[in-house]
């Protein structure tokens, strides 16, 4: 009778990991991205605009004083947040430096991606990050994930907040800062559709094979969440735009 009750209560454990460590943390992760976005919305509109709106490759920057101020409020939570996410992580608090990881990462993508290139020093704006221009710099930014990771250079926190900006960064990129390399093929709408579907499906069942299959810690299955987000924000993101 006993490899029957060990046998059930590793099920049920199993069971309570997956709902406490991934599926809540999925859930989160969607709240704390809503909760980056929604002030933003708000405010982005907001006040006089700073400068003459110009065009920064295919779009119409719109500098506003309140795109701005929350430019700045954005960067200086990320300074926070990453901090208190490392402080945790030398604790082992993995929800705590998952999640302010986490938000620190939109607020850097949200600063740099959305914010940045609608405004101009001396006349010159800063690029779009997610446009083709910045290619090299993704391959960098990548090289020092991989480098990162295999060195164990980041604690838990610091690599969350990693995680999280290149996530928001290359769910844009697949699609934006693709586009260039195939424009002869594709017009913009097939290949939007196209590549967000690819790799958000793909994405998602590497998070499913990760998660039950390449795991067995809380951190891993809150990685595996994190997975799960980026595949569903990219398929999401990329039929809104398409």
């Amino acid at each position: 009778m006993k490899t029957p009750k060990n046998y059930s209560f590793h099920v049920r454990s199993t069971r309570k990991e997956l709902l406490m460590e991934y599926f809540l943390p999925l859930l989160a992760e969607f709240a704390i991205l809503f909760l980056c976005i929604l002030p933003f919305r708000f405010v982005k509109a907001a006040g006089p605009l700073i400068e003459e709106p110009s065009m920064v490759g295919r779009e119409l920057t719109k500098p506003t004083a309140g795109r701005l101020g929350f430019g700045i409020l954005a960067i200086l939570l990320w300074l926070v947040f990453t901090h208190l996410a490392s402080k945790a992580a030398e604790k082992e608090k993995h929800y705590t430096s998952s999640f302010l990881g986490f938000a620190a990462g939109i607020l850097l993508w949200q600063f740099i991606g959305e914010i940045s290139w609608h405004y101009s020093v001396g006349g010159v704006h800063f690029v779009p990050f997610e446009s083709v221009t910045t290619f090299p710099v993704a391959i960098l930014f990548i090289l020092l994930m991989i480098y990162g990771k295999k060195h164990h250079s980041f604690d838990w926190g610091v690599w969350c907040m990693l995680m999280s900006f290149a996530f928001n960064w290359m769910g844009h990129y697949v699609m934006e800062g693709t586009y260039p390399f195939v424009a002869s093929v594709f017009d913009q709408h097939t290949w939007y559709i196209g590549a967000s579907a690819v790799s958000g499906i793909l994405g998602f069942i590497y998070s499913i094979i990760f998660l039950l299959f390449r795991v067995k810690t809380r951190r891993g299955r809150i990685m595996a969440s994190m997975l799960t987000y980026i595949s569903i924000g990219v398929l999401m993101f990329g039929l809104m735009e398409g």
